[in-house]
């Protein structure tokens, strides 16, 4: 028996998973923070209100520093969000990143 073939996913020539990585490392440090905050709050299946006021609290940061972060980590994939009639931001941690960074 012989082990099933797998190649990696690749962006260019970079393993995706090494691209990813790299750009964690480039990430802001308030969004690196709010990050860590968010993974005690956010789900991956439901999708949770959260207050950007309450997180620059938590975070002891602006509240324009915590709009920023969360617009980058929306940006780059970090996060998915529901836009609907609620009055607060619904986020959820996504199952992966994928193509979503490369696009934007």
């Amino acid at each position: 028996m012989s082990a099933p073939h797998c190649t990696l996913i690749t962006a260019g020539s970079v393993p995706r998973v090494v691209e990813q990585a790299l750009d964690d490392v480039t990430l802001t440090p308030s969004a690196r923070l709010m990050m860590w905050h968010l993974a005690k709050r956010l789900d991956w299946f439901e999708f949770r209100e959260v207050k950007c006021a309450s997180l620059a609290a938590e975070m002891r940061i602006e509240d324009q520093t915590a709009s920023r972060a969360l617009k980058l980590l929306l940006a780059r994939g970090y996060l998915d969000e529901q836009r609907g009639p609620r009055r607060a931001r619904a986020f959820r941690m996504p199952w992966s990143r994928s193509d979503r960074r490369l696009a934007a």
